[in-house]
């Protein structure tokens, strides 16, 4: 088992972890963000390149989201793109994320905490929250055998366009009944939400 082979239903099963829909963000929280013109001219141009693979749409479409949010917050995060996160081989938890964000700037391994999990789909997100659950509770795992243990642990499934939040904490993985969007007129949600998420571990 990998983390793609996972469901909601096996994380309940195999670790007890209850789902929630519940509402993740209040906007009363969530800063505005408007988008620079860079990022807005990287997704205009994707839309010119075929981009109906995951890969092609996690480096023309997603990356340069997450990109964004490394400038708009001094580069004071890691950003691991593809890399291999094997925490327990035994619980199934081993594979490759899309990407994985780290509070330890400037280096070229995987150092806790990560704080954030993002998975690339070409499809529906909702493919996509079962893998999820499964990278952020390794996540957890991780950060707790380092010696740095964080109690919450974000994540996102996004096929570029739709971006819908999870959060995971003490055994309880709540899914966003929000999603939100990558295009020109609600790009400033999406990157004050992202903005929110990197802040929320800088307390």
């Amino acid at each position: 088992m990998a983390y793609g082979d996972f469901t909601l239903r096996d994380l309940e099963k195999k670790f007890g972890i209850q789902e929630e829909r519940v509402r993740l963000f209040s906007p009363i929280n969530i800063p505005n963000v408007p988008p620079t013109q860079w990022l807005l001219t990287e997704l205009e141009e994707s839309d010119e390149i075929p981009n109906s693979s995951e890969k092609s749409k996690s480096e023309l479409m997603i990356s340069p989201v997450l990109k964004e949010l490394w400038r708009n917050t001094a580069k004071s995060f890691n950003l691991f793109s593809g890399y291999t996160f094997d925490v327990d081989k035994k619980l199934g938890l081993t594979g490759v994320c899309d990407y994985l964000l780290t509070q330890r700037p400037r280096t070229s391994i995987i150092k806790s905490p990560v704080f954030c999990a993002v998975e690339a789909k070409s499809r529906a997100i909702e493919e996509g929250t079962g893998q999820a659950g499964a990278e952020m509770l390794a996540a957890q795992i991780y950060n707790e055998r380092e010696g740095n243990p964080t109690p919450t642990v974000f994540g996102c499934v996004t096929n570029g366009v739709e971006w819908g939040f999870l959060k995971l904490e003490n055994s309880i993985l709540s899914v966003d009944i929000d999603t939100y969007y990558a295009d020109k007129f609600a790009l400033h949600k999406l990157l004050g939400v992202l903005q929110y998420i990197a802040d929320f571990y800088k307390k």
